[in-house]
């Protein structure tokens, strides 16, 4: 017994051990020891949890000004004398990783993976993967293992399924340019990276989305600005003093505005009243009611409402319909135990009166 008992002790702490030392490795992203034989050293390390230490590391202010969370450097040297640099940001949310990804790539964006979107750059490759946005730098490495680099910290992070934004699908179809698209999550990135909007500061108190893109119609290129406010009625305001700016600019340009619930547009350029018509008309906006429950497989539908919200809608007036009924049943039955009681019951009381009588008083 005393034999069962030490090895019972010693398989506790193994397994003790064991779930410490997995919990220790899940926190980390980069490639794991001797994954990557072209990876032969490690020759720096960070971790910064502090901002305003972010000193040394680039595009600190606007990383700092979308939500800057943690931030992680690993550097490496390869057999041939090259080096790899990876930086993993972990931002505020998903918003503001996929804003860094359009704000600092120097490509197309591309689908992931790496990650939800990616952009390969001269020297590295640049990927937003929910909260996070890892920047790889190579020098000397072929591309080839940068991608694979890319995909192993990708993997880590799990799997890649967030969407853009909702306000990136506001944007318009005709004449996007897709490689010139600008995200800001907050008005505080806009203002340090772009600083106006149709050719005016944005001047608002309360937060707001911003989405801008290139149009080319008709021989003619301008800027869109997509401006989704917290409430209509701010957007409402914002518009009201659009509308007392003059529309023309300099150089020929013209501002077209549009409000589509809480969303502005404003085009800036050379267009005519047809062409801005035809980017501005397809901004739409409408609220909608979503049925929340959990998906599954093989989820289905009747008459567009999911089949276990309407199972659960039809039993509830299923039991109404049996407690009405069995109501009703209880009451007859009551009924009829009176009236049973009431024949087999004797029709005098001891004094010889009918229960029935009444006594009357008699006066002349």
């Amino acid at each position: 017994m005393k034999y069962i008992a030490i090895l019972l002790f010693i398989f506790v702490i193994a397994v003790s051990t064991a779930t410490a030392q997995i919990e220790l490795l899940s926190g980390s992203y980069f490639p794991a020891e001797f994954e990557f034989s072209e990876l032969a050293k490690i020759t720096a390390q960070e971790n910064i949890e502090d901002s305003a230490r972010l000193t040394k590391v680039e595009d600190k202010e606007l990383i700092t000004d979308v939500g800057f969370v943690k931030y992680a450097r690993r550097a490496y040297t390869t057999p041939d004398k090259g080096t790899l640099s990876i930086e993993i940001f972990t931002l505020l949310d998903k918003r503001a990783a996929y804003s860094l990804q359009t704000l600092l790539r120097t490509g197309d964006l591309q689908d992931g993976p790496p990650g939800d979107i990616f952009t390969t750059t001269p020297n590295g490759l640049l990927f937003s993967h929910g909260r996070f946005w890892v920047r790889i730098k190579g020098a000397g490495v072929p591309a080839d293992l940068i991608k694979r680099v890319a995909v192993s910290i990708s993997n880590r992070m799990g799997t890649a399924r967030s969407k853009p934004p909702s306000l990136i699908s506001h944007l318009p179809k005709s004449g996007f340019d897709r490689t010139s698209l600008r995200y800001y999550p907050g008005v505080t990135a806009f203002r340090a990276y772009s600083g106006k909007v149709g050719g005016t500061p944005l001047k608002i108190e309360l937060d707001a989305e911003i989405a801008q893109a290139r149009y080319t119609l008709n021989g003619r290129t301008g800027t869109l600005s997509l401006i989704s406010f917290p409430t209509k009625e701010i957007a409402e305001d914002f518009f009201a003093e659009l509308s007392a700016q003059p529309a023309e600019k300099k150089g020929g340009e013209k501002s077209f505005a549009k409000k589509a619930g809480p969303i502005v547009g404003i085009l800036v350029g050379p267009f005519d009243p047809a062409s801005a018509n035809r980017i501005l008309g397809t901004i739409q906006y409408s609220y909608s009611v979503k049925w929340v429950h959990e998906k599954g497989q093989n989820q289905k539908t009747t008459w567009g409402v999911p089949v276990g919200i309407l199972s659960t809608v039809v039993k509830s007036l299923f039991f109404v319909v049996l407690l009405f009924a069995a109501s009703i049943l209880v009451g007859i039955g009551f009924a009829i135990f009176r009236v049973f009681l009431k024949k087999r019951a004797p029709r005098h009381s001891p004094d010889g009166q009918d229960p029935d009588e009444m006594t009357r008083l008699k006066m002349q």
